[in-house]
């Protein structure tokens, strides 16, 4: 596809504007211009970083409380307690918060929420006496507002948006998480074993062994090094850790949680591709012969970076966002990236995860609340600029240098001996609805280094591997797709995730593989990628029209 991502949003939602937005950025009425004090205690349900101290603690949180009269009681809980507290609210509708923020509401979970009144719709409050820093974002994104429109024509959770990316050689521009995990290679350890830097997943193969064989982290252990370590799978909470970039040897690089792709204008199951099969088969060897680290399957994201640090590194080959948030600041030059490797048969194929600058899961009111006015007129304080860099980040004077430069803008402190910048974020951030448009950057706040070292690695590094530039974009789902998507993908990815690290760990693929297809189908897949197809279909459309 050969068009900006800022372009394809904004075409690709035409569709969804044909939408009810009845109420959507009004300039006035409705129950959005009657600002009370009747409630001004709130309780919100929110996710956090596992680092993050309570919201309430935060200076940003804080002000806003003060600015507009309110008082907010925090539950907020982290990592798979954040998905079963979630699923016990919306399911028993009792002791109800009055908000949930970055609970990860999946489209069905809105609409389904939305039709038995559990969520109140939020259009109406919605406008510039009530919302003015989010009406002043529309009026820059005005697609914004179609993306958070369910197919009833109702808002039931506030938008946030990122435009962080860069333009590439081809003319387009593509997001930081096009490829949303880097492979790292311990060259510290190849000079050990006097070998070089490998390009085939055979010569790969080789280097693990010589890692695993030898003492190359020097600690008179032979036993203790892990040639190489990942997480499987990726949606135990590790999507940037996985084990996808070592598909592309074999024909796919299997980045979206629910393993849909594209090609040539058809969606597809990835986890069901030959390629996909193929990996598994050749990967399980490496299983059987100690290569991969045994853990792949248990570990958390805090345990897989603890063999990054601490007295002796551990690591030969992982994957993550970055290098320095694995093996710390002081062993990040001992790595460098792995090149995306060629296969048996001598080559690669990289395709991109989906992109999407806006995301409709941040912020939704419930039934419970009894001034959603007030509660939205304090939430739309993360929106202005400022407030959204302190949001994303930290706050100013803790993540953000106590003032900004000549130029208005602020940058990122000076990090202490051993602090990263993603450590400092996960501390200080508070998740959930925030704005962050490309021209944000130099105006109020710099990028940080790290996210421009990001995007300089992916424009000078990583995107010569890529094959393919088609990606499934940000579409707007009927309802009825979604409650065939909802209905059937859980049950499908839980069987692939199962099979998987069956194979992995016990092998078997080439004689059980014909069967699990055979299941997926049984299961529903063809509906499921039925309604992805339809979903893009109508997408593309709108692109004509």
């Amino acid at each position: 596809m050969k068009k900006t991502l800022n372009k394809l949003t904004a075409m690709g939602l035409a569709a969804a504007m044909t939408l009810t937005m009845a109420g959507c950025g009004g300039k006035g009425g409705g129950k959005g211009t009657e600002i009370d004090t009747s409630q001004t205690n709130f309780r919100i349900f929110a996710n956090t970083s596992a680092l993050s101290p309570d919201n309430s603690e935060k200076p940003l949180v804080q002000q806003m409380n003060e600015a507009v009269g309110v008082t907010i009681e925090w539950n907020c809980v982290s990592g798979d307690t954040m998905t079963e507290k979630k699923n016990l609210i919306l399911n028993s509708g009792n002791d109800m918060p009055d908000a949930l923020m970055d609970a990860g509401m999946t489209d069905s979970e809105l609409i389904t929420g939305g039709a038995s009144g559990l969520l109140i719709p939020l259009e109406e409050y919605i406008n510039e006496e009530n919302m003015p820093n989010l009406m002043k974002l529309v009026e820059k994104r005005p697609q914004i507002l179609a993306t958070c429109t369910m197919p009833d024509g109702h808002i039931y959770s506030l938008p946030t948006i990122s435009e962080m990316g860069f333009k590439y050689t081809d003319g387009n521009t593509y997001y930081i998480g096009a490829i949303p995990q880097f492979t790292a290679i311990n060259t510290k350890w190849l000079e050990a074993v006097n070998m070089e830097m490998p390009t085939t997943v055979d010569e790969l193969h080789d280097v693990l062994k010589a890692f695993k064989e030898n003492d190359v982290n020097g600690n008179g252990d032979p036993s203790d090094e892990i040639p190489m370590s990942f997480i499987f799978p990726e949606s135990n909470g590790a999507w940037c850790a996985g084990m996808s970039t070592f598909f592309a040897p074999f024909g796919c690089t299997d980045y979206q949680m629910d393993h849909r792709a594209i090609k040539d204008g058809k969606v597809y199951y990835q986890a069901a591709s030959e390629a996909y099969k193929n990996a598994i088969a050749y990967y399980h060897d490496w299983f059987e012969e100690g290569l991969i680290d045994i853990e792949v399957f248990s570990q958390d994201s805090s345990q897989y970076i603890a063999k990054g640090n601490g007295e002796d590194a551990r690591l030969g080959v992982f994957v993550w966002w970055e290098i320095p948030e694995v093996v710390g600041q002081e062993r990040a030059g001992d790595y460098e990236y792995l090149p995306v490797l060629n296969g048996p048969d001598g080559t690669h194929h990289v395709n991109l995860n989906e992109m999407g600058t806006i995301g409709r899961d941040k912020f939704s009111v419930t039934k419970a609340c009894k001034n959603p006015a007030l509660l939205l007129k304090w939430i739309d304080q993360v929106y202005d600029p400022i407030n959204s860099m302190q949001a994303i980040y930290g706050p100013i004077g803790v993540y953000w240098t106590d003032e900004p430069d000549e130029n208005g803008c602020y940058s990122i402190r000076e990090l202490k001996d051993g602090e990263t910048a993603g450590e400092l974020k996960s501390k200080n951030e508070l998740t959930g609805p925030s704005a962050q448009l490309a021209e944000d950057y130099g105006t109020y706040y710099y990028m940080e280094e790290r996210a421009q070292q990001r995007l300089n690695d992916l424009n000078d590094f990583w995107f010569q591997y890529v094959d393919s530039t088609e990606y499934y974009p940000t579409v707007v789902y009927t309802e009825e797709e979604i409650e065939v998507i909802n209905d059937k993908i859980s049950d499908i990815k839980s069987m692939t995730e199962e099979k998987v690290a069956h194979w992995l760990r016990d092998g078997g693929i080439e004689t059980e593989w014909d069967q699990y297809l055979t299941d997926l189908d049984n299961m529903g897949l063809q509906d499921v990628i039925g309604a992805w197809q339809a979903a893009y279909d109508r997408y593309i459309s709108a692109l004509s029209e």
